[in-house]
């Protein structure tokens, strides 16, 4: 068995590794990435947010021809979904983000290796190659951010054969006539979105008291007004509580799943196909934590510090594997904020601001605090603004879409943003920048946007809360 000594070595090719592992490549250290799957990518290229976006566009644009008689486009139809073409896109897709990412780190001296790890010490490595020796690594430096896996549901039948994960939904074999959802999470909108999009009758069942819990109430509820008004052929229940999923009697792949209502009434879904979309969790078990010093946290996550640094100095923990925001993005800025940590260069803690998107139909948006802290913040405010006072709403055929903006109302300080509608993970930036840098109302009415855009969103909603601002300091003076 041989030993390979490196500066640094990552587990885990995704978005809260191969950032930092390329930064400190960059500054002169002598880095490996050991990898399990057939490319640099992660969870997010392979399972998640690549793959399931790819769908959604062709999803989104057989929604449009539906609707092309509106503009003025009669007799647009398409025949059927190819979804033979439509997978083969996918992997053309994913071969070039991955052939991109390795390029990237053969330019820099990245040595990747494909293999599992498994951890010895602070130290030391044993990596199992298929059909080789394992290598024994040694290095100064560890990260470990092997990512997240699908949340198993602690229920009977459950883990039966024919349910899917949203992996499986992502494989795209077939469309199922009809589809229960197990999760009302964005995961679960999104995926909801896809296949009624593609033709399935789409049931949500849900076990908290509303969808999309990591939302705005205000806005979760309008996905679900606007898919109950336009009648999309998704149905969605709340509150219920599961009891089991069985095989329907005399048909093969076919499941009935028992549940109580929100009233404790029995009940009883058939489906064509069950997905278990109940979360994410870190993806920490098939490691050895104990041989490192560490202890993982309640959730089976790596407890870290506002550097991704572990209680192990040596050990860094990126990514979804910590728990903390459990997305791509996030997991890339961790890991850069971790190797420059490493080399000396990040010495001072900050908070991320990190915005996030729902792909459902209509599309929604999120940075910072929502209604839900207003009442823990007496000073601050939220102000409204229809999409259908936005001229190029009106031309794109968006009636419906809202945004929200929370803002203190003394300072004028920005603090959050929430958006539904069409681009809404286009509007989200401007705000997420604004509120990183502590601007307030006065950096977005200031800045002048583009006519007719959606962007105008932003900045009549902001002129709105200063003009509300500003009637408000004049009540006062005359108070």
């Amino acid at each position: 068995m041989t030993t390979q000594k490196w500066d640094v070595l990552a587990i885990g090719g995704g978005p809260g590794a191969t950032p930092g592992a390329q930064l400190l490549a960059q500054h002169g250290k002598r880095v490996a990435i050991i990898e399990k799957g057939n490319g640099l990518g992660g969870t997010c290229l392979f399972e998640g947010c690549i793959p399931s976006k790819i769908y959604l566009e062709s999803a989104g644009r057989m929604r449009a021809i539906r609707e092309d008689a509106s503009f003025g486009v009669q007799g647009a139809s398409y025949d059927y979904a190819d979804l033979a073409r439509i997978r083969v896109r996918k992997e053309e897709i994913l071969a070039k983000r991955v052939a991109g990412a390795s390029q990237a780190c053969d330019a820099l001296g990245i040595t990747v290796i494909k293999g599992v790890a498994e951890l010895l010490d602070p130290h030391h490595v044993k990596i199992h190659i298929a059909g080789g020796d394992p290598i024994i690594a040694e290095t100064e430096t560890l990260i470990v951010s092997p990512g997240s896996v699908s949340r198993p549901l602690d229920l009977p039948g459950a883990d039966g054969p024919g349910l899917w994960s949203s992996q499986e939904a992502l494989d795209l074999t077939d469309v199922p006539q009809t589809l229960c959802i197990v999760g009302g999470g964005y995961i679960g909108m999104e995926l909801a979105t896809l296949y009624h999009s593609l033709g399935s009758t789409v049931h949500i069942l849900e076990a908290a008291p509303r969808v999309l819990l990591t939302e705005d109430p205000l806005i979760a509820a309008r996905l679900v007004d606007t898919w109950q008004k336009t009648g999309v052929g998704i149905s969605i229940e709340t509150g219920v509580t599961l009891s089991a999923i069985e095989d329907a009697p005399g048909s093969e792949g076919h499941k009935v799943v028992r549940y109580r209502t929100a009233a404790g009434a029995s009940a009883a879904l058939d489906a064509d196909r069950v997905l278990i979309a109940v979360g994410r969790a870190p993806n920490t078990g098939s490691l050895h934590w104990e041989k490192i010093g560490i202890t993982l946290g309640s959730r089976q996550e790596v407890p870290v510090n506002e550097f991704y640094q572990t209680a192990v100095p040596n050990i860094y923990a990126p990514g979804d594997v910590n728990g903390q925001v459990m997305l791509a993005h996030a997991a890339t800025r961790q890991s850069q904020i971790a190797a420059q940590h490493i080399l000396g260069l990040n010495t001072f803690p900050r908070q991320l601001t990190v915005p996030h998107v729902v792909f459902s139909s209509p599309e929604i948006s999120a940075v910072g605090a929502d209604s839900r802290a207003l009442a823990a913040h007496p000073r601050w405010k939220m102000t409204q603004w229809p999409y259908v006072q936005d001229a190029r709403a009106l031309i794109v055929g968006d009636l419906q879409g809202y945004a929200q903006l929370i803002w203190d109302q003394n300072t004028h300080e920005v603090h959050g943003l929430q958006v539904i509608g069409a681009e809404a993970g286009e509007l989200i930036e401007e705000v997420t920048y604004v509120i990183t840098h502590h601007g307030t109302l006065e950096s977005l009415v200031e800045s002048i946007h583009p006519h007719p855009t959606l962007n105008e969103v932003v900045s009549e909603l902001a002129a709105l809360a200063w003009e509300e601002a500003q009637k408000a300091a004049k009540s006062a003076e005359q108070a």
